[in-house]
């Protein structure tokens, strides 16, 4: 369902200027449609921007239909602690730290955390503690951007320019 819903949306988000992150549709009594973006040109995503984009994703989704009844449509910034979803994402973020949980255990654990080194071929490579560990891309079971002092310099900056 989530992929029918991405192949429906992206392209409209693009022309807006947005980068769609990660597209996520949680069950219960009436389901949540949860969208994560970001601002092509780098900039932070604003409550307008959440607000541009779920006018215009509402609209497509009513028109396709393809969530049966009523739900709850959530457009929100993929912020600082961004996931990685796709492998570009490891690529565009090596460099930086993120943490990784794991589908199936290595070393006796599900849950890392260290710099990012790159991505070839499938693999993940991950310095952790000075140690360089290498997971399959398939294994990851989710993966986010950690805030650091860095990150969090540059925030301050962007908000007092």
């Amino acid at each position: 369902m989530e992929d029918k819903i991405i192949g429906l949306i992206e392209p409209t988000l693009t022309d807006l200027g947005y980068g769609l992150v990660k597209v996520s549709l949680r069950g219960g009594t009436v389901p949540i449609l949860e969208i994560l973006i970001e601002r092509i040109d780098g900039d932070r995503v604003q409550v307008g921007d959440c607000k541009k984009v779920s006018r215009n994703v509402g609209a497509i989704l009513d028109v396709e239909d393809q969530i049966a009844g009523k739900y709850f449509l959530e457009v929100s910034s993929a912020g600082v602690e961004r996931p990685l979803v796709k492998q570009e994402d490891y690529v565009r973020f090596a460099g930086k730290d993120i943490k990784i949980r794991l589908k199936e255990q290595f070393n006796g654990k599900l849950n890392y955390k260290g710099k990012l080194l790159s991505i070839e071929d499938g693999v993940v490579l991950l310095r952790s503690k000075n140690v360089e560990l290498k997971f399959q891309y398939n294994n990851i079971k989710s993966a986010n951007l950690v805030l650091t002092d860095e990150m969090f310099r540059e925030l301050l900056k962007g908000i007092k320019s």
